[in-house]
């Protein structure tokens, strides 16, 4: 078996053992819906595009790279990608979060001037 092969069949088997992994944090409940499609969609792409590794190869010669070294950048642009989508929905999570406590401190002081309020009304 060449080497090409052999680096088709491990990308393909990572790829796979990723899938698995990925589908057991979403049976526990710990990833939400839309990161699960969205990490499965990208183990899929690995595990469908391993026999694609024989096209890679002259690409990388084109541009002065092994194959390894261009599936590695490719890998990474990917997870960059990946990691600055995560950084946008934790901004907006702290927005969100923000709002909720300026709201519920309003609430709270609502509240407590209510309170106040009745109690100054039932000692008269």
């Amino acid at each position: 078996m060449s080497n090409r092969a052999v680096f088709a069949i491990e990308i393909a088997l990572v790829s796979l053992c990723f899938a698995i992994h990925i589908a057991r944090l979403s049976r526990k409940k710990s990833l939400s819906f839309k990161y699960t499609i969205g990490w499965m969609s990208v183990c899929l792409f690995g595990i469908f595009a391993s026999p694609l590794v024989f096209l890679i190869t002259p690409l990388a010669k084109t541009l002065r790279l092994t194959p390894t070294a261009l599936l590695v950048a490719i890998s990474t642009i990917s997870v960059a990608v990946i990691l600055v989508q995560l950084s946008v929905s934790i901004s907006g999570n702290q927005r969100k979060m923000e709002t909720l406590v300026r709201e519920n401190a309003l609430l709270r002081e609502s509240l407590d001037i209510s309170m106040k309020a009745k109690k100054f009304d039932s000692t008269k």
